[in-house]
């Protein structure tokens, strides 16, 4: 794992902490010597993750945080800026989608949860974040796309695909609007990963099937996008701003 020393101190807010992308990345920035805010509507799985660094050097906080709510939102950042004076990194991790089907048999209710999850919940807390990271000397917001959102790959759900290339399109936007106050704005994008959804979601022999398709013949671990967006964070990355970071071993080139 690369050390960035000016991570050390810095204030980071993971959405979506309770378990694996988001859990890994907590991690990764906790190493880092970060301090961070575990935001998940799974309070109690966020706790567990938080609990990993009882008695070690580390500052973290869990905020029960539903992010398709506005208020919820609202009051978990002042919450964490509160705590630890601040915000200078937002990751955006919260997302998923329920079932694998075509446009014809989707529920209009799975297509709303699903934007409503991945989109506006990313939108969210961007927008509420923005007056705290104005205030740090290197903000940075971190979104979790999808390989789904960047080409269709395999079988997903449409809702999930549609909202996750939003996500990109969002960050540029925020790349723009957002870069001459100095704060950048990038995403990554993953695919297929083995999180604990994805293996409750597909078969083993689906997950093999996937793999044998990429370069790399192996999904990735949570912490293969966690390094990413540590990196992202860092000063590092400082002129990168509007990017859309393909995570997934070679499977697509763009």
């Amino acid at each position: 794992m690369a050390i960035y020393p000016e991570l050390k101190g810095r204030i980071a807010v993971v959405t979506g902490s309770a378990q694996g992308i988001g859990a890994s990345t907590v991690r990764e920035f906790v190493q880092q010597g970060t301090h961070v805010a575990l935001l998940d509507i799974d309070a109690a799985g966020a706790q567990k993750v938080a609990d990993e660094f009882k008695g070690k050097d580390a500052r973290v906080m869990v905020v029960r945080t539903d992010v398709t709510d506005d208020t919820s939102v609202t009051d978990a950042l002042a919450k964490v800026a509160g705590e630890f004076g601040g915000i200078d990194i937002v990751v955006n991790s919260a997302g998923g989608y329920g079932k694998l089907t075509g446009v014809e048999e989707l529920p209009v209710d799975d297509w709303d949860k699903t934007v409503m999850l991945n989109l506006r919940g990313t939108f969210l807390v961007c927008k509420r974040a923005i007056p705290y990271l104005k205030k740090s000397r290197a903000g940075r917001i971190i979104n979790v796309s999808s390989i789904s959102g960047r080409t269709l790959f395999g079988s997903t759900s449409p809702a999930y695909a549609a909202s996750k290339a939003g996500v990109i399109q969002l960050t540029r936007f925020l790349a723009i609007e957002l870069g001459p106050s100095g704060i950048t704005s990038n995403s990554i994008a993953p695919i297929t990963t083995l999180t604990p959804r994805v293996k409750a979601l597909r078969t083993e022999a689906n997950i093999e099937q996937i793999a044998s398709q990429i370069p790399l013949r192996r999904l990735p671990d949570p912490e293969d996008h966690a390094n990413a967006m540590v990196f992202l964070a860092s000063d590092s990355a400082a002129y990168l701003n509007g990017v859309a970071l393909d995570i997934n071993g070679g499977r697509i080139l763009m």
